[in-house]
């Protein structure tokens, strides 16, 4: 367990570094924006790996799916595709609850970690390299540079957890790379919809994560696919 936490605090003073080297570039009021919106995402990320650890998971997992219904009602006069949103999003939700209810704790650990690496990396390497854009008129902050850091950071998350969820290497380089793709998919699927609706932001419940369904599409997708992959193989994952 040592090892996990000594994990998640490197990753912190790493993407402080990076964060701090990528703000140089901008001006100050876009610094402070990237600095709030870092500031509360560890706040947030630590909140539910506290939550998971100390088996309180399960009424954040309510909240953050009742907090995700609401983002989305509000979209229902914006656009046309609003009550099929709602209903994959239904799919989805069921999905994180069987994953919090079936899963064990060491493995909904795992995958956590994982995916915030992912998402945080994501964000600190693109600002620092990132010039490719992936999908321009869907995410005009996601580039190429920035996914491939992600996955790097996702893939190493999965490595140094390997003997402490009791996985050969082996098997954490395919579990990173398939935690960084589904949690990728989460993420483009609620932009997309964003950008069909309209809106920049799902809502102001969260300082500077732009909504709920913002801050945890990439997880409740990759949570949602690791269900999916239980239920169809069992005994695959560890």
């Amino acid at each position: 367990m040592e090892l996990v936490i000594y994990t998640i605090i490197s990753f912190i003073v790493i993407g402080g570094i990076g964060m701090y080297l990528g703000n140089r570039k901008v001006n100050r009021s876009v610094g402070r924006q990237r600095w709030l919106k870092y500031w509360a995402f560890i706040l947030i990320t630590s909140f539910i790996v506290c939550s998971i650890w100390f088996h309180f998971f399960l009424p954040v997992v309510i909240v953050v799916i009742l907090a995700g219904y609401f983002e989305l009602l509000r979209t229902i006069r914006l656009t046309g595709y609003a009550w099929l949103a709602i209903a994959a999003y239904s799919i989805v939700a069921a999905g994180l609850l069987f994953y919090e209810v079936n899963f064990r704790r060491e493995l909904q650990f795992f995958v956590y970690l994982q995916i915030l690496s992912f998402d945080a990396f994501s964000q600190v390497v693109g600002q620092l390299i990132g010039k490719t854009v992936i999908a321009p008129k869907v995410s005009p902050s996601k580039t190429v540079e920035g996914l491939l850091g992600g996955i790097v950071f996702c893939v190493l998350a999965s490595l140094l957890m390997s003997s402490w969820i009791h996985i050969t290497i082996a098997q954490a380089v395919i579990f990173g790379l398939f935690t960084s793709v589904t949690g990728f998919a989460g993420d483009m699927l609620a932009s997309f919809y964003k950008r069909v609706a309209g809106i920049k932001d799902y809502s102001n419940l969260l300082p500077g994560q732009g909504g709920f369904l913002d801050r945890f599409d990439g997880f409740m997708m990759a949570s949602f696919c690791y269900s999916l992959v239980h239920l169809l193989r069992p005994g695959w994952l560890p």
